[in-house]
């Protein structure tokens, strides 16, 4: 087994929305017997694999996987990955390839000896015009269906409302998909707006199954109904229900009573078995209550909590500094996150721009740089298309560009290549940061909103604060 390849990075889960690229942390970070018990176990599946494909020699006969000890504090062993009936995809990149796995979903990031091992059945799929400072092509696409929601929430990024200013058909859908799937895209998140409001939704979903892609879906629960959730169930990787908190804390937040909506997409969706999460934006009004809705989610039989950081962008630009959370409500986010999971076998997963947090805790960088935690991807390896049909690093950002084909636009976009090349040539306090090449500068979001600039470090970070002062 030793001159069987090990993965060079192994990123677990879905993407549910264009802010899910920050990965799994936790235990898993803090503990190199728990994160080399992560690698192992797809290093193990990978071997597998190269034995023998399933349906020829597959050990493990298929059937369903667990993967969640490590990742929770509150977990109880090392993850068993098993082989699945569908063969993993591979994708050519520079370095070498990323293997993309369907359940339990990863993307494995193999060197060229990893993929020259791999069995010549392994589908494989576009990707051969290198991009400097990014992959060959995102991993991830954020597609906006609609800004049309029947609330208008206080800090909306999109700043949605119930009369939709911007709607793409449907045939203008497909076609977006059709572009990824060309380019070798793996994932697809479906956001708006209220994205399940769409009656052809689900259509649309099917059309990206039948060209390779994996829909994903984000929902405040409209939309989501007891004769819906079965094809949902079919059709999604996953579907994450945004839920601020409990009934007042989710009021203080979003500026409307949508929690019992929420618990109710959740319940609906999990009778239907579906991959379901749940998104949290997290807020100087809502902090407090985090404990009680983790006590909440894991009674509802939830084991994937998604953490946002509040974006200044749309409704949000003028509402931050009333949401924005208060620097040791910052710091405090890692040990909180660590002693919810510990408490109530959760997986919690802190979004992109959330990584500045984490780095303040943690010394080593090695474990996220191996379980593919990331900063800042936008333009690197996401790219977002908004309602009104426009290329952008993220579904927060400003900045936007004509109307172009998705591989010319990963390629050629302006704002995606300063995007890229600032996180290449990071400035001081970040050039000299060992969590630079993870963080990658943290959030540009933010960047513009507080410095007026995007290409500035975070200035949130605990690092960057320390230096300025």
């Amino acid at each position: 087994m030793t001159d069987l390849p090990v993965p060079l990075r192994v990123r677990r889960g879905r993407s549910p929305n264009c802010s899910a690229v920050g990965s799994v942390v936790g235990l898993a970070l803090v503990s190199a017997v728990v994160g080399a018990a992560i690698v192992n176990a797809f290093a193990d599946r990978l071997a597998r694999w190269i034995a023998g494909p399933p349906g020829d020699a597959s050990p493990s006969g298929g059937g369903s996987s667990t993967e969640g000890g490590p990742s929770s504090a509150g977990g109880s062993g090392p993850p068993t990955v098993e082989d699945q009936d569908a063969p993993p995809r591979l994708r050519r990149e520079a370095f070498g390839g990323i293997l993309a796995w369907a359940d339990p979903p990863a993307l494995l990031h193999l060197d060229h000896a990893g993929v020259a091992a791999l069995p010549a059945s392994t589908p494989w799929g576009p990707g051969n015009v290198d991009v400097p400072g990014a992959l060959r092509a995102p991993t991830e696409v954020h597609v906006s269906v609609t800004d049309r929601c029947p609330v208008a929430c206080t800090g909306c990024y999109l700043e949605a409302s119930p009369e939709a200013r911007e709607e793409p058909s449907l045939a203008v859908l497909r076609d977006q998909l059709d572009q990824s799937a060309a380019a070798g895209v793996f994932e697809v998140a479906f956001g708006g707006g209220e994205a399940a409001l769409r009656e052809d939704l689900l259509d649309l979903a099917e059309h990206a199954r039948a060209r390779g892609l994996v829909p994903n879906l984000t929902t405040s629960g409209f939309g989501v109904t007891p004769e819906r959730a079965p094809r949902m169930a079919a059709l999604f990787g996953q579907v994450n229900v945004s839920l601020d908190g409990l009934p007042g804390a989710y009021e203080a937040v979003r500026g409307w009573s949508g929690a019992a909506r929420g618990f109710e997409a959740l319940r609906v969706l999990r009778d239907a078995g579906a991959a379901v999460g749940v998104n949290t934006v997290v807020t100087s009004q809502n902090l407090r209550h985090l404990p009680a809705l983790a006590a909440a989610l894991a009674d509802l039989g939830v084991v994937e909590w998604q953490w946002l950081r509040f974006k200044p962008s749309g409704r949000g630009a003028d509402t931050y500094e009333r949401f924005v959370l208060a620097p040791d409500d910052a710091s405090s986010l890692w040990p909180l996150a660590l002693d919810l999971e510990a408490r109530h076998g959760l997986t919690i997963r802190f979004d992109c721009a959330m990584v500045p947090f984490i780095a303040e805790h943690v010394d080593a960088p090695s474990l996220a740089r191996t379980l593919d935690v990331s900063g800042c991807v936008a333009g690197e390896r996401l790219i977002t298309r908004s309602a009104a049909g426009r290329w952008k690093p993220c579904s927060f950002a400003a900045e936007d560009s004509d109307d172009a084909p998705l591989a010319e636009a990963w390629r050629q976009d302006p704002t995606l290549r300063a995007w890229r090349a600032f996180a290449d040539a990071l400035p001081a306090p970040c050039s000299t940061c060992p969590w630079a090449d993870v963080c990658r500068g943290g959030c540009r979001v933010v960047s513009r909103h507080v410095t007026g600039e995007s290409l500035r470090p975070d200035p949130e970070c605990a690092r960057v604060r320390e230096h300025r002062q």
